[in-house]
């Protein structure tokens, strides 16, 4: 009788992959190119976003609760803001494009401007080494850390490269300098210190399992998941000539149990059976950057449809 109760299971799961390997499907900052790259569940190309100046370099992509929002970030002018979604029409911006600083409304290579359950957005402003709270207006509410004071201890940050949630009330924060992920609550206090076994960590991404995935920006680059004691839990790491990873800058947990990730200087999106450690999906074509259907140049963030 065991294989006929087996019945029901297996269906749901070929149900949950009939949805396709990206779940609802993910929205790609195509940061060279200038736009936002929106694929289905099953990796179809749903649409393509070109984005307008001020921005010139698409770091990092967050959609808001409702999908009517996406969250920008840009380096290289020193800027982030929103914009409409899909229409990309620009709502506010925070920063002097193309004048960094740590006066008043400056940024110095901001990172992640991400969307809280509290309903702010957090932004890691790294070489300031602060975290910066805005209302979904795009009004500072709150700093972390002491501008300029590059320290790992309570009330300080290390060159902070992203502040995503724990839940309602904490953030995991990834410290370049000090290769660790911080756990500090909304109001700056360090609650834990984790070390990570990677040598540039980056966005540190709690998953729909409960465990955290931080992707380590290097080449050869990598995938580490880990659980909030610091345990090492799985990593992803493949060293062949097509499968290596170079600078990998994020990586997601799906509710179906796969890890999509951006390979960004191999110009590609993957979807990584953390189980099989074997890529089940690519977008994007392997050390081949372009602006056409089914490529990608310097992939450099990624967000979930929900």
């Amino acid at each position: 009788m065991r294989p006929i109760a087996l019945l029901p299971l297996l269906g749901l799961l070929a149900l949950a992959w009939a949805k396709g390997p990206l779940d609802k499907g993910v929205v790609i900052a195509d940061a060279v190119n200038h736009r936002l790259v929106e694929l289905a569940g099953k990796g179809r190309l749903v649409r393509v976003i070109n984005l307008l100046r001020p921005f010139r370099y698409t770091d990092d992509v967050f959609v808001a609760p409702g999908g009517s929002v996406a969250y920008i970030t840009d380096p290289e002018v020193d800027a982030v803001g929103a914009v409409g979604y899909p229409a990309g029409r620009l709502l506010w911006l925070y920063g002097r494009p193309g004048h960094p600083g740590a006066g008043p409304g400056q940024l110095d290579n901001p990172d992640d401007l991400v969307p809280l359950p509290s309903g702010l957005l957090a932004l890691a402003d790294i070489r300031n080494c602060r975290i910066l709270l805005f209302s979904r207006e795009g009004k500072l509410q709150k700093v972390l850390g002491r501008t300029g004071v590059y320290r790992n201890a309570d009330g300080f940050f290390n060159k902070p490269n992203g502040a995503f949630p724990l839940g309602k009330d904490r953030l995991l924060v990834t410290e370049i300098a000090g290769h660790d992920l911080a756990v500090v609550d909304l109001q700056g206090h360090r609650l834990a210190t984790i070390s990570l076994p990677v040598h540039y960590p980056s966005d540190a991404n709690l998953t729909p399992w409960g465990t955290v995935l931080v992707v380590d920006w290097w080449s050869p680059g990598a995938v580490v998941e880990v659980d909030l004691k610091g345990h090492l839990l799985w990593r992803y790491a493949p060293e062949g000539k097509e499968e290596h990873l170079n600078h990998p800058s994020v990586a997601l947990g799906l509710r179906n149990g796969l890890v999509v990730l951006t390979d960004d200087w191999r110009h590609r999106v993957l979807v990584v059976d953390r189980k099989e450690n074997r890529v089940v999906f690519q977008y994007g074509r392997t050390d081949t950057p372009g602006s056409d259907p089914g490529f990608l140049r310097y992939p450099d963030g990624l967000d979930l449809i929900r």
